[in-house]
């Protein structure tokens, strides 16, 4: 029971993390967070009238973009927990008069629309922040009608410098998850979504990253950061995260090149179909 308890304290705290950090990037919104997203698009295909579900729709980009080719006939639900970027979502739909988007302030876990209820669900950049990623997949396979598709981005488990944070942190004893890793390669994203009865699945990558100097590199993690619902930093004192940064720190500057540091983005575009 206790155990039970703790798992539930960690899980509320770890969601309330995710909404003040999303809450807190109201400039999200630029040209190479649209793209990314939107190129999702570039592997789908839906029709006037169709019904979509966009997943932590965050400042609407998939939404609109759904909404613009479904028509008016169709309809388009974004959820996500995070108020402030929904308010950014609602005022572009807003702006471009849009009668047929929806949003709908939920926790993607706790959302339970009917079964068979939509043509195609997205999730852009999104999937690897739920606690219970086999739970999601399952959910999503019953929200959608025969015929219907999911479409998600993920990231490799050795992008973002990962490798080299829970590098720095194995140096001082402390075992750091791999946010990135339940979905981290090809095999596990298709191991995954085979579990959970998902066919003709598609998986394209997509190289996004790019060298960084080594100031910027070194900035990218401040020694505490990190979503994950068994984030074992939060616990630690603030003299052992300065070590753990300097290792960090250390451990990048070994990347350099004359280039700079490789900051690894490579990004997989998921498409999955429920027959």
């Amino acid at each position: 029971m206790l155990n039970a308890q703790l798992k539930t304290l960690s899980t509320m705290m770890y969601k309330q993390e995710v909404i003040n950090f999303y809450n807190a990037r109201t400039n999200y919104d630029n040209d190479v967070t649209r793209n990314r997203a939107v190129a999702l698009f570039d592997y789908t295909t839906l029709f006037p009238g169709q019904q979509v579900l966009d997943v932590a729709t965050g400042t609407g980009n998939i939404a609109l973009e759904a909404a613009k080719k479904v028509g008016t006939r169709g309809s388009v639900i974004g959820i996500d927990i995070a108020t402030e970027l929904l308010k950014i979502a609602q005022q572009k739909i807003q702006a471009e008069n849009l009668s047929n988007v929806q949003l709908i302030e939920v926790d993607a876990e706790a959302y339970q629309p009917e079964s068979n209820e939509f043509d195609a669900i997205y999730c852009s950049f999104a999937i690897v922040l739920f606690p219970n990623i086999p739970k999601v997949l399952k959910n999503w396979y019953r929200f959608l009608k025969e015929g219907g598709f999911i479409a998600f981005t993920c990231s490799s488990e050795d992008s973002y410098l990962a490798l080299s944070i829970l590098e720095a942190c194995a140096k001082h004893g402390v075992t750091l998850p791999n946010l990135h890793k339940p979905l981290g390669t090809p095999e596990r994203i298709q191991q995954l979504l085979t579990q959970a009865n998902f066919t003709q699945i598609e998986i394209h990558p997509r190289q996004l990253g790019t060298y960084l100097s080594l100031e910027t590199a070194q900035s990218r993690w401040n020694g505490q950061f990190w979503l994950h619902t068994d984030n074992p930093l939060r616990e630690l004192k603030s003299e052992k995260i300065s070590q753990i940064k300097a290792s960090y720190d250390d451990e990048i500057a070994t990347l350099e090149t004359e280039q700079g540091v490789w900051h690894e983005e490579l990004i997989y575009y998921v498409v999955a179909r429920k027959e």
